[in-house]
Formats: structure tokens, C-alpha cells, sequence
């Protein structure tokens, strides 16, 4: 027996239920306890959906929304996230989290795949009341992730230097687990101050809305040092908008006599089919540099200092830090004891440039 409605006094049915009392349903040999429990209830919660979307400072997704409301409660709120898309997102499949609060934080998808740098995740919010209706609106909201491992991970490096000018120059950029960031879409604006030995913020030293180029690397405007690097030290605060965070290194201020010296080191020869070889790399503080390179270039000159049209430029280095060149027809080579070879290699944000001769082959 299921069901059935008992108004009214007592009332025995059978010798398994007991005593059925006013106003109860009996529902699969259950006796509710409420006339309420009597209203069939298909109508969804009326809830305007998602509010708002932002980023946690662990780089996780906020959202939230207002209560809804139903006669059914509790009322449970069904948090969908889709990466890349919007179409689908309402796809109980995308559903990532339930909660009973007005707000939660989005860590990871409904595979518990965790929210990755430079996603772009779109997240709506539905509302399902005790007896499974829901309601069926369709806002929702998009933002760009720093990842869970993003922006709280990556690391500012750089260096301060004074030039022959007496100008204060420099480059900076961010590394992470994968390397140089230089994603546009992750990377803003960075800026800098500088203070001395005593914390005292430097006046007339600072720059910002400085724009990273299409390799990662910012570099400052030139500027009049003021710095007396003889009897102080120095400190640069730089800060660059990561994943839509603000991170913030400060970098030393160094003095060229103790700067980091890079040196461009190839090897060149000619071969037994009379084509050039030659692999190229650079050092910094004579051991092998790998951390923030760019491509390389080189030129062969003759003993007057003429192009002689060997050269090839945009090499970019293997996994180890070595430049392969194109191998390429020696021909006009003719004399190996007048030649030189001018090799450019970008690291640590400057153009690094090196001379070697050629030796020949075997």
C-alpha cells in the first residue's frame, strides 16, 4: 500500500502500519508526519544565478550568488565550470561542486583536473531544491585563470646595472615551473622603485607601465643614476602583473665591475663536403647558461671587416642551451687563417656579442 491520505481520526490498516493519525500520508508503508508532506512539489526554485566571479589569492576561482528561493528545502546550489567554452557549460556533467552556501571557491574541473595558467573557465550556478527540481537559467561568467600553480609560483629574476653613460639600465622577466613566461595573456605591466641600505625610496629612479616584449623581457627606460654604489647599496622593488596578481621581487643593484659576465662561445669548422658547421652557446660566469636565452645570430667577416654573405640569425637553442647553425657552402671561404665569425646571442634580456675564428675540419 502507497499513498493513501487519512483525514480525519484514527485509522488501523492492516497489522503492519500502526496507527495512522489526522492528516497523514502514507507513503510506501511510511506515515509522514506533516500535512505539508502531502504537497507534491514540481515547481523549481526561482534563483537568479550566478553574481560574480574572481580571483583567490591561491589562484582558485571565486564565486557567488544570492539565495534562492522554494518550498523545498534545503536548497542546494549546483557549481558547473567548462574551460574554453561556454557551449555545454549546463551539462550535469560540468558540475564541479554542490554547496548550501552563497558562495565557493573553484580549485579544479568536475575531473577534478585542476584549473590550469591562462584558461579561460566559464561558470554558471543552478539552484535544486529538497525533491530534485531545478531551476534552468543560463548566466554565467568567464575569467582567466593564474592556475592553481600560477602567479603564487613564479619567481622574479633580473639585473640592475649602470651603464658607461652613468644610466641606470635593466632587464627583468618571470619564470615558473615551465620557464620564461612570455605570454602576452598572462603577463601585464610591471614597474619598479628603487631604496638604499636604509629602506629610503629613492626619488627620480622609478618607472611603470613597462611592457614585456614578444620573448618575456622588460626593460627599463634609461635613466640618470643618482646612486652612489661606491658607499651605499641598493635594493629595485619590482613588481609585474602575473595571471591578473601583482607579484613582487626585489632585485640587487649591482656596479658593472661586479655585474655577471656572459661571453658567446662557438665552435666553427668546415667539413669534408666543404659546408660550414658550427654549434654555438654562451656562458655566464664561464659556466654554461640556460635560464633565459633567446635566439642567436652570427656573421663571418673577412680580414677587412666585410660580410663575406655567410650568416644566418633566429637560431634557437635545443633543450641543452645549444645553437645548431644551417649547414651551408664553405666555397667562399678561401683563406682560413683571415676570417672571423661575429656571434650575437640574446641572454638574460641584452643582446650578447662574441668572435671566434674557424678551424678546419676533418
Amino acid at each position: 500500500m502507497s499513498n493513501l491520505l487519512f483525514a480525519g481520526g484514527s485509522v488501523v490498516q492492516g497489522t503492519t502500519l500502526g496507527t495512522a493519525f489526522g492528516n497523514q500520508l502514507v507513503t510506501g508503508g511510511t506515515i509522514q508526519s506533516t500535512s505539508q508532506a502531502c504537497i507534491i512539489d514540481l515547481t523549481p526554485p526561482v534563483f537568479s544565478g550566478i553574481s560574480s566571479l574572481s580571483i583567490g589569492s591561491l589562484g582558485q576561482l571565486q564565486a557567488s550568488w544570492s539565495a534562492a528561493t522554494d518550498l523545498s528545502a534545503p536548497i542546494r546550489y549546483e557549481v558547473y565550470v567548462q574551460a574554453s567554452s561556454s557551449t555545454g557549460l549546463f551539462s550535469t556533467a560540468n558540475i564541479a561542486l554542490v554547496t548550501t552556501q552563497l558562495q565557493t571557491s573553484i580549485f579544479a574541473l568536475a575531473d577534478s583536473s585542476l584549473l590550469q595558467p591562462a584558461g579561460n573557465y566559464y561558470v554558471g550556478v543552478r539552484a535544486i531544491d529538497a525533491v530534485g527540481n531545478r531551476d534552468n537559467n543560463v548566466l554565467f561568467f568567464n575569467q582567466i585563470s593564474p592556475g592553481i600553480t600560477g602567479a603564487f609560483n613564479s619567481v622574479i629574476s633580473g639585473i640592475f646595472n649602470i651603464d658607461d653613460q652613468n644610466n641606470l639600465i635593466s632587464t627583468f622577466w618571470v619564470t615558473d615551473s615551465e620557464g620564461v613566461v612570455t605570454s602576452s595573456v598572462r603577463l601585464g605591466t610591471a614597474s619598479y622603485v628603487i631604496y638604499d641600505k636604509n629602506g629610503n625610496l629613492v626619488p627620480s629612479m622609478a618607472e611603470s607601465g613597462i611592457i614585456a616584449d614578444s620573448e618575456g623581457f622588460f626593460e627599463i627606460t634609461p635613466v640618470s643614476s643618482v646612486l652612489d654604489l661606491d658607499n651605499n647599496f641598493y635594493a629595485a622593488k619590482v613588481t609585474i602583473t602575473i595571471d591578473g596578481m601583482s607579484v613582487s621581487y626585489n632585485l640587487p643593484v649591482v656596479h658593472p665591475a661586479v655585474g655577471h659576465q656572459y661571453e658567446p662561445r662557438a665552435v666553427f669548422s668546415i667539413n669534408a663536403s666543404n659546408q660550414l658547421q658550427g654549434t654555438l652557446w654562451i656562458a655566464k660566469d664561464s659556466e654554461l647558461y640556460v635560464d633565459a636565452i633567446g635566439v642567436a645570430s652570427y656573421t663571418i667577416y673577412d680580414k677587412d671587416g666585410n660580410s663575406i654573405g655567410i650568416t644566418e640569425s633566429g637560431i634557437a637553442p635545443d633543450a641543452n642551451g645549444f645553437y645548431q647553425i644551417s649547414p651551408v657552402s664553405a666555397s667562399a671561404i678561401l683563406d682560413l687563417t683571415h676570417y672571423v665569425v661575429k656571434i650575437t646571442i640574446l641572454a638574460a634580456g641584452e643582446n650578447r656579442i662574441g668572435t671566434v675564428g674557424i678551424t678546419l675540419g676533418e
